[in-house]
């Protein structure tokens, strides 16, 4: 008895060890999941997928005016196609899920993830696709302006080349 309680306490401590590995884990995936559906490009627009659903007799906003349907002959080309551009509401619902299981666990997200997440629509920001990036400013003022393609929400960060960020500072403990 002694034996295996103690191999059982000694399991969870240690310098290779991390605490909730398995949230961290989750959050890691739908990261990377987010940001591929965010990521895929675009070959057909939400206007075009309403007035596809719209010439079958159902409204734009329906779940089933956004899904191809299964049930009608394969061969119609009245139904709209699963395209890239209907992922990017499973790239929002993703970082959402991501951010929850954050909270629940009462985990910190780094500042560089949550740098490339809009905080209004929770979409993953890639520069070009979901996201426009500019600096402005002069030598003194530069800022980074990164503007969200979907609800239009700027983020403003100011460049400082002396700034570093607590993570990522050598005595801060999660970078070996």
């Amino acid at each position: 008895m002694a034996k295996g309680s103690k191999d059982r306490k000694d399991r969870g401590r240690g310098a290779g060890c991390l605490p909730n590995r398995e949230a961290f884990e989750r959050m890691n995936f739908l990261l990377q999941s987010a940001q591929f559906y965010a990521s895929l490009p675009t070959t057909t627009t939400p206007a075009a997928v309403a007035t596809t659903a719209t010439a079958k007799g159902n409204e734009p906003n329906e779940p089933s005016a956004l899904v191809n349907d299964s049930s009608g002959d394969s061969s119609s080309s009245d139904a709209p196609p699963q395209t890239p551009a209907m992922m990017m509401p499973l790239a929002r619902f993703y970082t959402k899920e991501m951010r929850l299981v954050s909270r629940k666990s009462v985990l910190r997200m780094s500042p560089h993830i949550k740098r490339s997440i809009c905080k209004v629509c929770l979409t993953p920001l890639v520069p070009g696709i979901s996201s426009m990036t500019r600096v402005k400013g002069q030598k003194r003022s530069r800022r980074v302006i990164t503007t969200c393609n979907y609800c239009q929400t700027q983020a403003r960060l100011f460049v400082n080349d002396d700034h570093v960020l607590f993570v990522d500072r050598p005595e801060h403990g999660t970078i070996s």
